[in-house]
């Protein structure tokens, strides 16, 4: 009732204000069209004017902010562009030797003309026989024992059909812990997933992952031997429902390899031995030519663009390990730049004046590093937000520098200047983090998460680097002294 009762209310209201807003609409385009038409078509370019205006600076405020970092939907650049790219960076000094690797051995592999496909598997499901299966004379050693495989491994194999592949032995698998094993798949034209069962829940998340990479994917279910054709078949329909693969991309195989059995014998006792199981390894064979038949085209495409974006995504962490590297440079200067100020302040207040310079100037010239346009009014909305958290620390940060400051006794009249010194100090340094910190993360300056992460880095600074910053006071209180 109460609800329904809100509602009226809220109608009513809403189609009084209409009638309003029409009553005063009409009467005031019937004033506009008795007067002269220069005022009217000066009130109508007017109102559009402030209309535009009022529509830009909602989109400004309200638009999404990007979120560097997710490039799950990245598109690859083109060959040309990210040559480009590759110029304009090593220029700006950025280290491009891991994107340019990475052509590199795109390259190496197309002059090879083979077929690279990439084997993956958790511990213990064959992989190394499957690969002694497929080829008897690769040094592929194969034990009971997990993880065999301890690094990524490649072995060449000539098909009946005259294709030349390079089958890649991967490690284990955790494809969010190992970059360098999801690499290989990305550069890879076809990968088998091997199992040796039902999928766990470890291995459909590590499925989803290798699918989402867009390129031919089988699915090779290892000892089969242990279900009769009924059972077989099921689960292979069951694993196509659940997965999404095509029934003939999920195939059944016998790696072969040693096995313990135990048999009873008539008198009761037990008898253990060693055999050898028999391998068959043809569906896969079969399954893989299928691919290269149907998709051969579209495979070398698929592993092109996704080299091109692999080397594209080399060269932006390259880009933020550099910014991120003069980042701290710049946050060190300001720093340094901050205490030496609170050493020189002479008038009570002066030094807030030449900090409040200084903040903005850093915050600047992290705003050009990250490519991020430095707005004033964010700029001083960050500042403001970071000056309301250090008063209400103000206390407990003299309270820490003095504290630090004690492991230097002696300093005489110097105190009350280092005291300050040593507090700017770790306000700039948290300051300038803070700010680099959101630039590289949000793409923009984004003044309440950076003030939250501004109040964060302060607190960690005054546990533990406050004994830090009372060196560099002294040093350079101590080198003002002397000069």
């Amino acid at each position: 009732m109460i609800i329904a009762v809100a509602l009226a209310v809220i109608a009513v209201v809403a189609f009084a204000l209409l009638l309003l807003v029409t009553d005063t609409a009409l009467s005031v385009w019937g004033r506009l069209a008795a007067a002269p038409a220069w005022i009217r078509y000066g009130w109508i370019f007017a109102v559009t004017a402030v209309t535009l205006g009022l529509t830009a600076l909602a989109w400004r405020w309200l638009r999404p902010r990007p979120v560097l970092g997710d490039e799950s939907d990245a598109a690859p650049p083109s060959p040309e562009a990210l040559e480009q790219a590759l110029e304009d960076a090593s220029a700006a000094g950025v280290d491009v030797g891991p994107a340019l690797a990475e052509l590199h051995e795109q390259r190496r592999r197309k002059s090879g003309g083979r077929i690279h496909i990439a084997l993956f598997g958790e511990v213990s499901t064959g992989k190394s026989a499957l690969v002694k299966a497929l080829l008897p004379e690769a040094d592929a050693p194969s034990d009971a024992r997990a993880g065999t495989t301890v690094q990524v491994r490649h072995f060449d194999w000539n098909a009946d059909s005259g294709d030349r592949i390079v089958i890649s032995d991967l490690p284990g698998f955790n494809l969010d812990d190992d970059e360098a094993v999801l690499a290989e798949a990305r550069r890879a034209h076809l990968v088998v997933f091997l199992v040796d069962g039902d999928l766990t829940a470890s291995q459909y998340t590590e499925l989803d992952r290798l699918r989402s990479l867009d390129k031919p994917l089988l699915l090779a279910l290892n000892k089969s031997d242990r279900y009769d054709d009924d059972e077989l078949e099921a689960l292979r329909w069951r694993l196509a429902e659940r997965t999404g693969l095509a029934p003939r991309d999920i195939v059944t195989v016998r790696t072969g390899g040693r096995e313990e059995v135990v048999r009873l014998l008539s008198d009761g006792a037990e008898q253990r031995e060693t055999r050898t199981r028999k391998a068959d390894v043809e569906p896969l064979r079969r399954a893989i030519q299928s691919q290269l038949d149907r998709n051969a085209p579209l495979m070398e495409q698929l592993r092109d663009t996704a080299v091109l974006l692999l080397a594209s995504e080399r060269l932006e962490a390259a880009r933020q390990a550099h910014r991120d590297e003069k980042a701290d440079a710049l946050v060190g200067t300001y720093s340094r730049r901050a205490m030496i100020g609170a050493l020189a302040a002479v008038a009570p207040g002066s030094d807030l004046v030449i900090q409040g310079v200084l903040a903005t100037r850093l915050v600047q010239e992290l705003c050009a590093l990250y490519d991020v346009p430095a707005r004033e009014m964010e700029i001083d909305e960050f500042l403001k937000l970071a000056g309301g958290r250090v008063r209400k620390m103000s206390a407990l940060t003299l309270a820490i520098a003095g504290n630090a400051l004690k492991a230097f006794p002696g300093l005489g009249t110097l105190t009350g200047g280092l005291l300050h010194a040593v507090a700017y100090g770790m306000i700039f340094d948290s300051l300038g983090r803070a700010a680099a910190q959101t630039l590289a993360t949000r793409g923009d300056l984004r003044p309440l998460p950076a003030a939250r992460a501004f109040e964060e880095n302060l607190s960690d600074v005054l546990e533990q680097g406050a004994g830090r910053f009372a060196r560099l006071a002294v040093r350079e209180a101590r080198e003002r002294d002397t000069s």
